[in-house]
């Protein structure tokens, strides 16, 4: 068996990453090319294509070894074998095989194709939050009450906010946003200073990646700004959320407002994971998710290895 050709994720492995991705039946966050290249600046993530199968591989500060996420194979969900093909990357490497972003439809059919091969562990902070796209435009329902009074909040205050998307041409006005928001809250990544550098990187190629995004304005000044792209062909993905939080209500109102321009064949919206972070948790579960759906990683038990 040969060795994978992993080649370092740019800007130019859209067309065939998303070969793979969009025609999946996964719609784990992880997948959506704008996490791929933009954390690149920090996973040293790569992929390679072999056996109609796309193997996306990356390192972990919590690792000193590469892990990989579940391979997927054109047109299907997530696939169970072209496991051999990475447990003999693992072999060569001497390193144990660690599979991430295993759904627990995922995990089912691992444990019925090698049962007990695998050690699963779950990291709460990993589950994707994943909403009714709809839901989040119309705000609807008792439930959502308190973000409709937001917006109401938000549209008496400053009667003279305006709305833009995102294009080539303004993204880097954004930037300005980040800059405060890192002054004011520090950085989401638990004290690690890449989300900047991420997100110049997508701001930087945004229509080259053909993102989606919007920008929240009063007064002709930037107090929010959000990104998105989809994952598959019913999920879409909304990666880079940021507010001026002194603007009481910018960030429901940037949510509602951006949610509005999704197309409306992405039945479902991924605001991606809380991190363990207790306030992004709380700000995610007030918008009542429709799934939250655990990301497992896999690990292979030594003494079951020949299963595979």
């Amino acid at each position: 068996m040969d060795l994978l050709h992993f080649t370092p994720i740019t800007s130019v492995a859209r067309e065939a990453i998303t070969t793979y991705t969009l025609e999946s039946q996964s719609r784990i966050c992880d997948l959506a090319f704008a996490n791929l290249f933009g954390w690149a600046v920090k996973y040293e993530t790569s992929y390679a294509i072999a056996d109609d199968t796309l193997f996306i591989r990356f390192t972990s500060p919590q690792r000193p070894h590469p892990a990989y996420l579940i391979p997927l194979r054109r047109g299907g969900g997530c696939i169970t074998d072209s496991l051999a093909r990475l447990r003999y990357e693992a072999e060569v490497g001497g390193y144990p095989l660690v599979i991430m972003g295993i759904t627990p439809m995922c995990q089912e059919r691992l444990d019925e194709l090698c049962p007990g091969a695998f050690t699963f562990l779950e990291n709460e902070g990993a589950a994707d939050y994943i909403y009714l796209r709809e839901r989040l435009v119309s705000l609807s329902g008792k439930a959502l009450q308190s973000k409709r009074n937001h917006v109401n909040k938000f549209e008496k205050l400053y009667p003279n906010y305006s709305y833009e998307p995102i294009t080539g041409a303004n993204a880097l006005e954004c930037l300005e946003v980040e800059r405060a928001w890192l002054e004011q809250h520090g950085s989401e990544e638990q004290g690690e200073d890449k989300e900047q550098e991420v997100i110049l990187r997508l701001l930087s190629s945004f229509d080259e990646l053909a993102l989606s995004g919007g920008i929240l304005r009063v007064d002709g000044q930037i107090i929010a700004f959000t990104i998105g792209s989809p994952i598959n062909e019913t999920t879409f993905g909304v990666h880079i959320e940021k507010a001026n939080r002194d603007y009481d209500g910018a960030f429901t109102i940037i949510n509602k407002l951006f949610a509005s321009t999704i197309p409306e064949c992405y039945t479902y919206v991924n605001r991606e994971e809380d991190l363990g972070i207790e306030g992004l948790r709380k700000a995610k579960l007030s918008y009542k998710p429709d799934i939250i759906l655990p990301k497992i990683a896999a690990i292979l038990r030594h003494e079951c290895s020949e299963e595979l």
